[in-house]
This record gives structure tokens, C-alpha cells and sequence, in this order.
């Protein structure tokens, strides 16, 4: 799961006019003043590393060389009157709620997304938090489908993407646990299903059930017509999914594991089965 509200911009709110709102009962009436690309807030934070204010701390880190720490924000501006107070849900002076979510320790404004704060993660995350747990090992909020089911891999949220390198714990884009346990973007795993890549970058193992797949390597296999002299190669094989080694005839189109059926494997050594 995504750890944060990922915003889409689109034309009819790019300008967006004032409202009064005094309290929570006119939340239903929230509109917002301007926004940035990532979130919807009526205030803007000041970095703690450069006392510039900005709408959020994407919008700094794209505009500077180093990042900021929005839990050390302890000012905020109001977009409609300008007035600079501490870390708070609404303007002290004009009233203008900020956010219609607001989370005092992440600092977070925006509108609501069944967002939740998660004190074992340290962020907020995109619930409805009913649907979720968090997974000590793994060290993440996870789907309650996923409890029980998925391999765990000690602290592998605060891990890399394997594929586009993002730090995956304060990710703002959605997560998927293939098979072998090791997280990656649900778009980065999407990817790879396009290009036909199976393997898990991190560690080989294939990243769906091949079942079908495999099937199909069967028959191709098996309609290899090799040269005589090749008939009886063996090769020692490793496979990536059992992780078991075993002995199987030379095929140009693969190699299949006899205790799993994968072809995810790769050749460890090679012998001639004719020759004593």
C-alpha cells in the first residue's frame, strides 16, 4: 500500500477560489485557495532547514539539493491571509481550515483519503485503517488479506525499489509483495510483466506462479530435436524458486527442475551421460 495520498491534478482545480470556514461542522465546505502537484492544503510549511515556506515537502526537495524532515516543521503560513503561526488545523486569524486531514506529528494536510497515522511505521498511510495491520518483521502496514499469506523479510519496507531505487517505506506510490516476499511498485511491477520479466531483481525467484508458463516450456522443450552428440549432456542444475540442485538432459529451450517444475534455473556444471 501506498504510504501517502498521491493527489491528481486536473484543470478545474488548478484555480481555486476562498472560503470562510470557521469550524469542522463547515468541513463539507472546504475549498482550497491553490495547490501543489502532491497535496491539497490551505498552508504552506516552513522548512526547518532553510525557513523558506513551500505548499509540502516534495515541492522543497525538488527544488533543493537536500530534503526536509516535515516532522521538525513548527511553523505554517495561511494561503489567504498570509499570517505565519504554529503547527495547527486551522488559521488562528481567518479560521480557513488547512486540512480536512491533518496529522500534528507527520505534518500533514490534505483532503481526506481514509489516511490514518501508523505509530510503528512513523507516517501517516492511505487506509481505511480497518483493512490493515502492521507487520512487525516486515516493518509495514499491510492488507489484512495479506496476514498469515506472504513470506516475511525482516525491516523490508525500509528497503529500495529494486527497480527505479525510490525508498519504499515513505513511498507515495503503491506497493505490491510478489511470491518471494521482497517489495516492489505495484507500476514497477507492471513493468516488468509487460517486458516479460519474471525474476525478481533482488533474488531471482520467480515473481508469479509460472504454472501455466512452465506448461507451455514443456511442450516447447520437448520438441527440440538436438544433434546426436548432444543427446546425452547433462547439466547440474540450481533452481531459483526450490532452491534445489538436480541433474537434467541439455535442451536449447530451457532447463527444468524435476523437484518443482520450474524452468527459473541456471546450469551449475555439465557432464556426458554415454561416457563412464
Amino acid at each position: 500500500m501506498s504510504d501517502e495520498p498521491k493527489e491528481e491534478v486536473n484543470e478545474k482545480d488548478s484555480v481555486i477560489a476562498e472560503a470562510n470556514i470557521s469550524n469542522d461542522a463547515d468541513l463539507k465546505n472546504v475549498t482550497y485557495l491553490d495547490k501543489c502537484n502532491h497535496y491539497t492544503r490551505n498552508c504552506k510549511l516552513k522548512a526547518p532547514c532553510c525557513s523558506v515556506f513551500y505548499s509540502c515537502r516534495f515541492c522543497h526537495d525538488e527544488d533543493n539539493d537536500h530534503e526536509m524532515d516535515r516532522h521538525k516543521v513548527m511553523e505554517v503560513q495561511c494561503k489567504r491571509c498570509d499570517t505565519i503561526q504554529e503547527v495547527r488545523k486551522d488559521c488562528c486569524k481567518c479560521g480557513i481550515i488547512f486540512g480536512e486531514y491533518f496529522c500534528p506529528i507527520c505534518r500533514l494536510y490534505d483532503v481526506p483519503k481514509h489516511q490514518f497515522h501508523c505509530l510503528k511505521c512513523g507516517i501517516c498511510r492511505v487506509g481505511p485503517e480497518d483493512k490493515y495491520y502492521h507487520c512487525d518483521t516486515c516493518n509495514a502496514c499491510l492488507s489484512l488479506e495479506l496476514k498469515g499469506q506472504h513470506k516475511c523479510i525482516e525491516n523490508v519496507s525500509r528497503s529500495l525499489c529494486p527497480i527505479c531505487q525510490e525508498f519504499l517505506h515513505t513511498s507515495r506510490s503503491g506497493i505490491e509483495i510478489p511470491r518471494c516476499g521482497h517489495m516492489i511498485h505495484q507500476e514497477c511491477l507492471k513493468s516488468c510483466a509487460e517486458q516479460r520479466l519474471y525474476q525478481c531483481p533482488v533474488c531471482k525467484e520467480s515473481l508469479w506462479d509460472m504454472k501455466e508458463v512452465w506448461q507451455e516450456m514443456d511442450e516447447v522443450c520437448a520438441a527440440v530435436q538436438l544433434p546426436e552428440e548432444l543427446v546425452h549432456v547433462k547439466l547440474f542444475i540450481l533452481c531459483q524458486d526450490c532452491h534445489k540442485t538436480c541433474e537434467q538432459f541439455f535442451n536449447t529451450e530451457g532447463l527444468k527442475c524435476i523437484h518443482c517444475g520450474s524452468y527459473n534455473t541456471t546450469q551449475t556444471s555439465s557432464h556426458d551421460s554415454s561416457r563412464p
